[in-house]
């Protein structure tokens, strides 16, 4: 054989790779599959692309996530409330599936993971990525230190003053309210966080976090810090840090914390405040029938907190008042329980 005809062989296969090697990878979507019949080859879809993935915020807004080669970025601000779970709509690729699915509920969170499936049956998967647009929360200011009784709710608001606290990113599972004791400087003691947001009407007048001082916290002096997503708080006046008084309460008061709630006969409730032991007696009525009168059983006391249960016999009905009888006089609660 001459050279010109192995030349023209050579470039004849070159030719043919080249082609093959075109038309394979133009058609990466599908994925060949040998059917039942011998020798018999057919194609299905291999798509493992979410196109698109969306759901609704706290305020019914839609939110669309970024889809990158392995991850859904979903970028949220601080101001807005960070939801405990979404049900995403997701638009996937010919004939896939996607676990979990479309529609169905899942935490909103960095690491859920969701596994798309084509009809080929390769797999590929995408992790939720929050990409959190948090603007530094305002600290606050103090001169001098700060006087707490373990048992009230404590609360740091936006009161406009410079002992305020502002900016922050409203998620509790993202919000840690701790004390450093003085005597070391480095104890601490995490505070049981009840609310943070922008207020209400009734229990939570105003923008910022109201929390509880654990019961184990002995009494001294404190610096209180604040760690809300990448940013811990604490008084900018250095000078003043660990002067904050926690003490044993000294008087009897007990908070709203918890109402309304709704009971039947044998349920138990708790309310919570100071020297709640010094409780004799309890009883509850509506204010506008003052004459009605049901006493509740108590279960159980401590300086914190008060257990009672509604006992059988008390006509349901709306109570919104509670008074208890002290070791040293009375005191009235306006707090509402709906007996069924």
């Amino acid at each position: 054989m001459d050279k010109s005809n192995k030349t023209g062989i050579f470039l004849h296969r070159a030719i043919l790779l080249f082609l093959s090697t075109l038309f394979f990878s133009c058609d990466t979507e599908y994925v060949d599959k040998i059917n039942d019949i011998p020798g018999d080859v057919v194609q299905v879809p291999g798509y493992t692309q979410i196109e698109s993935f969306t759901f609704k915020d706290t305020e019914n807004n839609a939110i669309s996530g970024a889809i990158t080669d392995d991850a859904i970025i979903i970028t949220w601000s601080s101001y807005m409330a960070l939801p405990e779970t979404i049900k995403p709509e997701i638009v996937l690729g010919t004939e896939a599936t996607v676990s979990p699915a479309s529609g169905v509920e899942v935490s909103f969170k960095d690491g859920t993971v969701y596994t798309v499936t084509s009809k080929a049956g390769t797999t590929k998967k995408y992790t939720i990525k929050i990409d959190l647009r948090q603007k530094e929360p305002k600290s606050w200011t103090y001169n001098g230190g700060d006087f707490l009784y373990k048992g009230f709710m404590q609360n740091m608001t936006n009161n406009g003053s410079s002992n305020s606290i502002d900016n922050l990113w409203l998620s509790l599972k993202d919000t840690r309210v701790y004390f450093v004791a003085a005597s070391d400087k480095k104890t601490e003691y995490t505070a049981e966080l009840v609310y943070l947001g922008v207020g209400d009407a009734t229990l939570f007048p105003a923008y910022g976090v109201y929390y509880f001082l654990p019961d184990n916290m002995p009494a001294g002096q404190y610096d209180m810090r604040i760690k809300n997503g990448a940013y811990i708080l604490q008084n900018t006046s250095v000078d003043n840090r660990f002067k904050v008084e926690v003490a044993e309460p000294d008087y009897f008061s007990a908070e709203r914390y918890g109402s309304p709630i709704e009971k039947k006969s044998g349920e138990t409730f708790e309310i919570r405040g100071g020297m709640m032991n010094t409780i004799t007696s309890a009883v509850i009525y509506n204010n506008k029938a003052k004459t009605l009168i049901y006493p509740i059983e108590i279960v159980s006391l401590t300086p914190y907190k008060a257990v009672f249960k509604v006992p059988s016999g008390i006509p349901a009905g709306i109570y919104d008042r509670i008074r208890f009888t002290t070791n040293d006089g009375s005191s009235v609660l306006n707090y509402t329980i709906t007996i069924k």
